[in-house]
């Protein structure tokens, strides 16, 4: 895994979705949307349940890496909006059980994660509508927080397509990273849900209330490889260099 690429002053941002509050040794991760494969089922539609293993393995490796001494997971760890599904209550407490003993677990709450307290409480664990680590305030993203305190959120699904002049795309799941008021954005760690491109569509500008009235437009665009991080012009730009204007839907 790469080494973790500083942003700001105590922030840096890793491959795979993951970031770091270096005062405090805190990862931050969001929107695992675990148990997606069974509630897609229930209406349906059949994939390969392997989400939740790719997910622990990914934080294993990132914990290893990194070594923090908290995780926190901001919103939508499982991912049914109504009652516990068979399949997410495992897929949850698989997910807790790895997790728990490697490193202090704590979870934020999402717009997706009704009931999910019943299964936290099996294991000693409880949400919070949001927590402050060192200068930061970790939230999911859905709800108000203060616009004045430095955000780390998700709930957007941020992603960015990258075009090649042989019209090849490539899209990827990304950082947004306003600089004059430090908030953060992190994609989504679900394979299953990656989420909207924030340049061919202007529909993530009003999901939060966290989001001013120029939506996403201050927003960077940061991909983390192994190479390193792509950093990108901010959205404004990119959404005016695209011909033909984007979707409004």
């Amino acid at each position: 895994m790469t080494v973790a690429t500083p942003i700001s002053d105590g922030l840096e941002i890793c491959a795979g979705g993951a970031a770091m509050l270096t005062d405090t040794n805190t990862m931050v991760v969001a929107d695992l949307h675990l148990g997606c494969e069974a509630a897609l089922e229930y209406k349906g539609l059949s994939i390969p349940r392997v989400q939740t293993r790719k997910i622990s393995a990914y934080l294993e490796e990132a914990v290893s890496s990194y070594s923090p001494e908290e995780l926190v997971v901001a919103g939508d760890l499982k991912h049914n909006f109504s009652r516990n599904l068979v399949q997410v209550w495992k897929d949850v407490a698989e997910f807790v059980k790895t997790v728990v003993g490697r490193v202090s677990l704590s979870v934020v709450r999402g717009n997706h994660d009704n009931y999910l307290g019943a299964i936290l409480a099996e294991h000693g664990l409880r949400m919070t509508d949001e927590l402050r680590r060192g200068r930061f305030v970790i939230g999911h993203g859905h709800r108000a927080m203060c616009r004045r305190e430095r955000v780390l959120m998700g709930h957007i699904h941020p992603s960015i397509t990258l075009r090649e002049a042989t019209g090849a795309r490539l899209k990827s799941g990304c950082f947004l990273y306003r600089r004059d008021r430090e908030v953060l954005v992190l994609p989504a760690l679900s394979l299953v849900s990656p989420g909207v491109d924030v340049i061919g569509s202007t529909c993530a500008d009003r999901m939060s209330p966290m989001l001013s009235d120029s939506g996403l437009a201050d927003f960077e665009p940061l991909v983390v490889s192994k190479e390193g991080v792509l950093r990108f012009p901010k959205v404004r730009a990119l959404r005016e260099s695209v011909s033909g204007g984007v979707d409004s839907e």
